[in-house]
């Protein structure tokens, strides 16, 4: 159980199809290497993948790491026409900690208390340019629907510029958490300690092994040594 949602570091997982031979393999390989190495819990995403298989994934996870930290992405259920589905796969999954979506639900999902609600703003993709009146609107709005507003910079592995995040942190004020997912590495991630609650973290961490069907892999040294810096 985390006390409080500050000072985190989180892996983001981009899980495969558990129907191939490394799908649940690659996964639990995965939290493991975050579990070793000083992560405080583990995201699990899935880039294409449908919402039952990526609960699949998750279950194996959770039976293997019975009290780690566990979030879950289901992309494919993050829009506004799916927010019943998207409660329902939360409820399902044992023992959920956190439950992330890249947008912002207009209404606050029922999900059991124990399940930290991440959502984004300013996020990649969807609204990374937002500044001014509509960001402090925005911010203002997200802390009545979610746990966690998160950010990040405007493309996949791209970091945001200091002033947005100060920005946002502005808004949010010091009782509100902020989550950054993008872009973050041991060269930069000092500089964000100031305003970032949460690092949601992946590509500066990952590296593609051949040898394992080419997938993803949480690089053991590389997790540990951004667990200490974020963890000072």
């Amino acid at each position: 159980m985390i006390a409080r949602l500050k000072e985190l570091f989180f892996p983001v997982i981009h899980c495969i199809d558990p129907n191939t031979q490394q799908g649940i393999g690659h996964a639990l390989r995965n939290t493991e290497i975050a579990k070793e190495n000083g992560a405080d819990g583990v995201f699990l995403i899935g880039h294409g993948m449908h919402f039952c298989d990526l609960h699949e994934i998750y279950e194996h996870v959770r039976r293997h790491f019975p009290t780690f930290w566990i979030g879950i992405n289901f992309l494919d259920l993050s829009n506004e026409k799916k927010w019943d589905r998207l409660v329902e796969m939360a409820d399902q999954c044992s023992a959920l900690d956190g439950l992330w979506i890249d947008g912002m639900p207009d209404q606050k999902l029922l999900v059991p208390s124990s399940v930290k609600v991440f959502g984004g703003v300013g996020f990649k993709y969807i609204n990374p340019h937002i500044d001014g009146d509509a960001l402090e609107s925005a911010c203002r709005a997200a802390v009545q629907i979610v746990d966690v507003v998160t950010t990040s910079g405007n493309k996949t592995g791209s970091a945001p510029d200091i002033d947005k995040l100060i920005s946002i942190k502005r808004c949010l004020g010091d009782k509100n958490p902020l989550a950054l997912a993008s872009g973050v590495d041991a060269n930069n991630v000092s500089a964000f300690l100031e305003y970032v609650d949460i690092f949601l973290v992946a590509s500066s961490i990952c590296e593609r092994i051949s040898s394992l069907g080419n997938h993803e892999y949480l690089i053991p040294q590389k997790v540990r040594e951004l667990a200490d810096l974020i963890h000072g």
